[in-house]
C-alpha cells in the first residue's frame, strides 16, 4: 500500500504541476505573500531589490496596511548584509517600485510600495 506522500505526489504529477507545497497550510506557513508579477519579471532592479520589496510587503500581511521596518531587521530577515539592503532600498526608490518617507533621525521610514507601476498603463 502507497503512503499518502507518495499517492499525493503522483496526482500532482498527473496534474503537471512542477511544485508541491509539502506541509503548507495557514497556520503553518504564517500568511503568504502575493507579490506583483510585474516586480518578479523586471529587469530594472537586481535580486535583492525583489526580495527585500518582497520582505517588506510581508511585513503589511493580515490587517495591516502599512510597514515602516528597520533596514537592520530587513538585512536579517532577507539574509543580506545592511548594506544589500540599503542599496536595493535605493534602487526601488529610484525605479519607482517604492516611494520611502523619512520620519526623523532615529525613527524607521515609512515605505509605500507601489503596485503600478507609474507611467504604465
Amino acid at each position: 500500500m502507497k503512503s499518502f506522500k507518495d499517492l499525493y505526489a503522483e496526482s500532482n504529477k498527473k496534474e503537471g504541476k512542477d511544485i508541491i507545497l509539502d506541509g503548507a497550510d495557514f497556520i503553518s506557513q504564517k500568511g503568504y505573500t502575493l507579490i506583483p508579477n510585474y516586480v518578479l519579471l523586471t529587469q530594472k532592479i537586481s535580486a535583492h531589490a525583489k526580495i527585500v520589496y518582497a520582505m517588506i510587503l510581508s511585513y503589511c500581511w493580515g490587517n495591516k496596511n502599512s510597514a515602516f521596518p528597520g533596514q537592520e531587521i530587513l538585512a536579517k530577515d532577507c539574509g543580506i548584509s545592511l548594506r544589500s539592503v540599503t542599496s536595493a532600498i535605493k534602487e526601488l526608490e529610484v525605479n519607482g517600485f517604492v516611494t520611502i518617507t523619512r520620519r526623523g533621525q532615529g525613527k524607521t521610514n515609512l515605505y509605500t510600495l507601489h503596485f503600478k507601476r507609474r507611467g504604465i498603463k
